[in-house]
């Protein structure tokens, strides 16, 4: 029997009369230019389908199947098209603006020119996909697969790319001001010439990649690597650049007035980028890391001087022991719980819940971001801890001084909630 399959006229009828369309089979089908706005077409099948112009404002696409559809200029505007399969689709100059995109697949999909402000693309496969040119200001790309993607040129002011995959990515002449990548993977990445001033870009992983030209006055490069990155004309003035791996060579060609080297990234600790020049940043450091899921008990951990120590997991009554110069950071999904740290540096982004008093003994920095959590007493050492509270965190903390009992009065009671 032959399929029949739904014309414009009766799909847009059916629309208006707000008729519930889950799982239609609408493969194949030519709805150029189709008024569709609201459609409630959730797991519909649309693959190959034509959709050219087509008004889908605001409709309801959550798991359908659009694989190969063509829908260049098409109006899709807080359309809600969470987990759905746009492999190779053609969306160039769609408007895609507010629209949840988040776990969708648009592996090599043609978004050349599209409109994505404010869109949701968060775990979205985007790989090999090209937004060239395309408009994502204020677009959350959080933990989005984008290797090999294309973004040269593209508008992505205030974006967040934090944890995104972008390997070997080109982002050429991108507009990147006040994007978030932090812990995002940009090795191999091609940044030549990007506008990046203010971009956050904390613990991300730019090796290797190319920062020709690019402007990243104010950047903050915290703990990025840089290793093997090109920095040709890259312009660095204000860059905060504590911890960050990469060598003089590297900064030799760059240029700027100073850089920030303050742990805070306060400006308490500026220095001429002609003198950084001279020494090495940071080299390349052991990394440990602790996937999130992970679940670790009554462990007793070591790590040696200068290591990096990254927590996304769950530790329950451990001990750690870190040398000076060794950085613990608790990642946002990260907790250790009845757990105690000695020395090192700590920045806590997730929570820490001491097993017994004090929990935290002798850390030399204490950094907790506005979504930490720390309930702990914290001995410090002879040469005191230094300290970096962002507002919203939250405390409960007692903070003995070098020498004082623990049975005594503490000297300091952190207060609950940080102050801006």
């Amino acid at each position: 029997m032959e399929r029949k399959v739904m014309t414009a006229a009766e799909l847009e009828a059916r629309v208006k009369r707000k008729e519930k369309l889950d799982a239609v089979d609408l493969a194949g089908a030519n709805l150029r230019g189709a008024k569709l706005a609201g459609a409630l077409l959730s797991r519909a099948d649309l693959d190959g389908a034509n959709l050219e112009g087509a008004d889908l404002s605001g409709a309801e696409l959550n798991g359908a199947s659009l694989r190969e559809a063509f829908l260049a200029q098409a109006k899709l505007g807080g359309a809600k098209l969470v987990k759905a399969d746009l492999d190779s689709a053609q969306l160039r100059g769609t408007d895609l603006s507010n629209a949840d995109l988040s776990r969708a697949n648009l592996e090599g999909a043609n978004l050349e020119g599209a409109r994505l402000s404010g869109a949701s693309l968060r775990y979205a496969q985007l790989d090999s996909s090209d937004l060239g040119e395309a408009d994502l200001t204020r677009a959350n790309l959080g933990h989005a697969n984008m290797v090999a993607c294309h973004l040269g040129g593209a508008r992505a002011a205030h974006a967040n790319f934090s944890r995104a995959v972008l390997q070997t990515a080109d982002l050429r002449e991108a507009e990147l001001t006040n994007a978030n990548f932090e812990g995002a993977s940009l090795e191999s990445a091609v940044l030549i010439g990007t506008r990046c001033a203010g971009a956050q870009f904390r613990e991300a992983d730019l090796s290797a990649a190319k920062l020709d030209g690019a402007q990243l006055t104010g950047c903050d490069l915290r703990r990025a690597n840089l290793h093997g990155a090109s920095l040709i004309g890259t312009e660095l003035s204000g860059a905060r650049m504590h911890m960050a791996s990469c060598s003089s060579a590297q900064l030799e060609q760059a240029q700027g007035e100073s850089i920030d080297m303050s742990p805070a990234g306060d400006g308490s600790s500026k220095v001429a980028l002609s003198q950084m020049g001279r020494q090495e940043v940071e080299a390349p450091r052991q990394r440990r890391h602790f996937g999130a899921g992970d679940v670790l008990r009554n462990a007793d951990l070591e790590f040696d001087d200068g290591a990096y120590v990254e927590v996304q997991s769950h530790l329950k009554n451990c001990t750690l022991r870190l040398g000076n110069a060794t950085e613990l950071v608790v990642g946002e999904h990260g907790a250790l719980e009845a757990c105690t740290i000695h020395g090192g540096r700590l920045r806590v982004l997730g929570t820490f819940l001491e097993r017994s008093a004090p929990g935290l003994i002798g850390p030399l920095e204490l950094f907790v971001s506005s979504q930490g959590a720390v309930t702990a007493t914290l001995m410090q050492p002879a040469e005191k801890t230094r300290f970096a509270f962002e507002g919203g965190c939250r405390l409960r903390m007692q903070i003995q001084s070098p020498g004082q009992k623990q049975a005594g009065e503490p000297t300091q009671k952190a207060q609950e909630t940080a102050d801006d």
